[in-house]
């Protein structure tokens, strides 16, 4: 956490690094829409601008009102960077203003451009698990779910919005490209959520890895990152892949394999290595969120 009420000469590279990381969360959290519809597209369904770039802005207002909502309510949460409750006015309108426009823009997809009837309930998902990690009554994050929410909003949920606002339905390949998005994103979460190696004091015990001990949360980022690595696996070997993009899934395979390197030599006990982790686990979502998308543009 990086607070801005220190020396003023400290505030502007601060919130010049609040801003960065929640500019690349907001592109790591849009590409999966970007690969549903694309993935629309590449199974013979006409792609509707029109409904193609409401739905982006939708998706996008869901995400800043969750970032919205955690700098209203848990600004002191997680290792990500934050503003610190800056604007004055506060973040909590803010939010709710975001949330206002994704829900008008609901509306306007399932009815007046007939999207389908599901068009609303998986924005209503989205709010739940994005505004509502942070945001009271639910307040995800202090039940130890947050991990699981993020899975879901930076991953499978909307590569499924992506695809249904295009075509009205839901098919199996949705999760060939949901899931790995979902598995990288869980362990973003979790390593973004693991306390100081060096803090004396006892966690708040919020997230899962504060509610585990450190060789535990190596244990469940390992699982998680194999699962990935089978998920890129069955990608590489999926029938459908286009043959340039699988030296990218190679690469993306070599990243996921150094962050469990760092797990097997207990980086878990390193704050240099905790934060090195944090890095990779980013790069590895935003590069599969980019592949994906350039896979399924070649097939188009």
């Amino acid at each position: 956490m990086l607070d801005l009420r220190g020396d003023l000469s400290l505030k502007f590279p601060i919130v010049m690094a609040a801003v960065l990381f929640d500019v690349l969360l907001l592109l790591t959290g849009l590409l999966p829409f970007g690969v549903g519809t694309l993935l629309a597209g590449a199974t013979g369904l006409p792609i509707r601008l029109a409904v193609f770039i409401l739905g982006l802005v939708a998706t996008a207002c869901l995400l800043l009102a969750a970032l919205a909502s955690r700098e209203a309510f848990a600004y002191q949460v997680g290792r990500w960077p934050s503003l610190e409750n800056q604007p004055p006015w506060g973040w909590d309108r803010l939010a709710y203003i975001f949330l206002g426009v994704a829900g008008l823009l609901g509306v306007f997809l399932q009815f007046v451009l007939d999207t389908g009837d599901l068009t609303i309930p998986l924005g209503g998902v989205g709010a739940l698990a994005g505004y509502f990690s942070f945001a009271p009554p639910l307040q995800w994050y202090k039940r130890g779910w947050l991990e699981i929410a993020g899975g879901l909003c930076f991953g499978l949920l909307p590569v499924a919005a992506g695809y249904y606002l295009q075509g009205g339905h839901l098919i199996s390949e949705v999760l060939v490209f949901g899931l790995p998005l979902s598995l990288a994103a869980f362990n973003i979460f979790l390593i973004h959520g693991m306390p100081e190696a060096t803090r004396k004091s006892q966690p708040a015990r919020f997230s899962l890895a504060e509610r585990l001990s450190p060789p535990a949360t190596g244990l469940l980022f390992t699982v998680v990152n194999i699962l990935t690595i089978i998920c890129l696996i069955f990608i590489l070997l999926f029938p459908a892949g286009v043959l340039p993009a699988r030296w990218g899934l190679w690469g993306l395979l070599i990243l996921a394999l150094i962050s469990q390197e760092l797990i097997k030599r207990r980086a878990y006990y390193d704050e240099k290595r905790i934060n090195l982790l944090c890095r990779l686990t980013l790069a590895l979502h935003l590069a599969m969120g980019l592949l994906f998308t350039w896979m399924l543009g070649q097939r188009l």
